[in-house]
């Protein structure tokens, strides 16, 4: 249905049962596609082996340096919305990197955390769009 938004995941047995799926707004319905764009490689999506991101080629180079990681995963980023994001206009997409420390097993360990901000207009609407999500790479976990 034009200009209705579904959260995901989505409920399946809500479709099976022919229940009405829970609907979201415009901007929490891209930031859901901007979290799977990040997150899925290429190839993965079967119906468009353009869906996704180089973030998962990129994931386990740990002897990368930091400038030229945020040069690829901003390009990389800024390329995929352009072509499966087409709901905004990306006036601005940074990238910015940062240590974490956490424990495993009373073991401190260190991850890379890659921060996207996003700052766009929503093209029906001419509002502001923002965002802001992180992952870490190496091996690569969303939150």
């Amino acid at each position: 249905m034009k200009g209705a938004f579904y959260k995901l995941p989505i409920d399946f047995n809500a479709i099976m049962q022919k229940k009405e799926l829970e609907k979201t707004s415009i901007e929490h319905s891209i930031a859901q596609q901007v979290i799977l764009l990040a997150t899925t490689t290429f190839g993965e999506c079967k119906f468009d082996e353009t869906f996704g991101s180089k973030i998962w080629e990129i994931d386990f180079d740990l002897l990368m340096n930091e400038n030229a990681l945020k040069e690829i995963i901003s390009k990389t980023m800024k390329q995929s919305l352009l072509l499966h994001e087409r709901r905004i206009k990306v006036n601005e997409l940074k990238v910015e990197l940062s240590e974490t420390m956490y424990l495993v097993d009373d073991v401190s360990r260190a991850k890379k955390r890659v921060d996207i901000i996003i700052e766009a207009t929503i093209n029906s609407t001419n509002r502001n769009f923002n965002f802001r999500g992180y992952f870490f790479v190496g091996p690569l976990s969303y939150q």
